[in-house]
């Protein structure tokens, strides 16, 4: 028999990361989980409150303010945000009034009538928990954490829920630590990094056999990428200074959506004549990975952004050492300081202060070479692609089954970091 397994993410609350993550997950659970019908749902379409919400982050994000702005303008958005939602949505039973304001999510669950339901974030398992009562269906709910930046905001924190997959280890601690999750509910399975298509980049990587690269890029022992997303131009001055100080590393540099940004870039570069360079504003998603694997080829490679989750885990799978400007957001706070923990990079408040330390950390023959075996050892630490999705389908298959969400002992946990 065929069970329906709906996992619903957001398109509109950070640059589709989220539901790029949803996406990821249900490729892994199709493939892993026997007889089931795996969909992404993007929860706007069910509660179109969360798309105003995204509009007013997405409005804060492009208004490229200073990090300590962004990040109280965030808490703002959040608090009032938490303040719109239905009250007593975590009630048993759920209030009346409450039940009314979830009817379009609660329509959209009566008409699907899933075998089990995944939230990519916690508020919108914590609705969807809450419209499967109201409905009354008995589907459980699983809470996939994406982020465990997001554990840290009162909207997205759950504990009455069943079940909760988190990355790593330390994020089972901290909520178990600080806001009594019981243990057993709490359940570490790694992280899933599109790591399919990841793995095969990585494993066959024939970047240095050509591949579509021009050969001065490959020739070079220094290779830097720079991923502008929403950046502005303290990105281009950044790849001005580096490339003025080391003419010989081949730069990379991507304005995300920003072609005006990768053309000036362009026209710098030509105008620095530097040897190995290439601009984009924006890449698929394999290339981007290419680009990762070719970094990862490189004596000494560096990678340098702002301090998202996503794309500091997919260089840190790669190998790469890192130098992340803070973004402000607070689900990303502990970005730079997980790099600094562990020796394979830094945050910084400001772009100056990174570009000082990206010169200096170039210029030192030791410097990229120590930290990039570093990166390379807590990758393997960290992100197996292969035990990730097995650990992710085993739990997810257990619920599934009407089981308890896997021990320890069943499902070992994620090594420590």
């Amino acid at each position: 028999m065929t069970r329906s397994v709906q996992v619903v993410s957001m398109r509109t609350w950070g640059e589709l990361g989220n539901l790029l993550a949803g996406r990821t997950l249900a490729a892994a659970l199709a493939a892993g989980l026997a007889e089931a019908d795996v969909t992404v749902v993007e929860a706007e379409t069910i509660f179109p409150q969360f798309a105003e919400a995204g509009a007013a982050i997405r409005e804060l994000v492009a208004a490229r303010l200073p990090a300590d702005e962004v990040r109280a303008g965030y808490l703002r958005l959040m608090a009032d945000f938490t303040g719109r939602l239905p009250a007593g949505l975590d009630d048993d039973p759920v209030p009346p009034a409450t039940a009314e304001r979830l009817a379009s999510v609660v329509a959209h669950f009566t008409r699907t009538r899933p075998d089990l339901v995944i939230g990519t974030k916690g508020v919108i398992t914590r609705l969807c928990h809450a419209a499967l009562r109201v409905a009354g269906l008995t589907a459980p709910v699983v809470n996939y954490v994406t982020n465990e930046g997001l554990l840290r905001l009162p909207v997205h924190r759950a504990p009455h829920l069943p079940v909760h997959l988190v990355q790593f280890d330390r994020a089972r601690d901290y909520l178990v630590r600080e806001h009594g999750y019981r243990p057993e509910r709490v359940v570490p399975v790694g992280r899933l990094l599109a790591q399919t298509q990841a793995a095969q980049v990585f494993e066959g990587a024939a970047v240095e056999g050509g591949d579509g690269f021009d050969p001065a890029l490959t020739a070079a022992g220094t290779r830097i990428l720079i991923l502008s997303n929403r950046g502005g131009r303290e990105y281009l001055d950044a790849l001005e200074r580096i490339a003025r100080a080391h003419p010989d590393a081949a730069l990379v540099f991507i304005a995300y959506n920003n072609p005006a940004l990768a053309a000036e870039a362009a026209e710098l570069l030509t105008e620095l004549k530097t040897p190995a360079w290439q601009t984009f504003d924006r890449l698929a998603q394999g290339d981007y990975l290419r680009y990762l694997s070719w970094l990862n080829a490189a004596d000494a490679p560096l990678f340098i952004s702002k301090t998202g989750p996503n794309s500091m885990l997919e260089g840190l799978y790669f190998g790469i050492p890192q130098l992340l400007v803070r973004s402000g957001l607070p689900m990303e706070e502990w970005v730079g300081p997980f790099l600094a923990e562990h020796g394979v990079g830094q945050g910084f408040d400001r772009m100056e202060e990174l570009v000082e330390v990206a010169v200096r950390w170039v210029g030192d023959p030791a410097e990229l070479p120590v930290r990039r075996r570093r990166a390379a050892a807590l990758a393997r630490t960290l992100l197996d692609p292969d035990e990730a999705r097995r650990r992710t389908v085993a739990a997810v298959a257990a619920v599934l089954d009407g089981a308890p969400p896997p021990t320890d002992g069943e499902v070992a946990s994620c090594s420590r970091e």
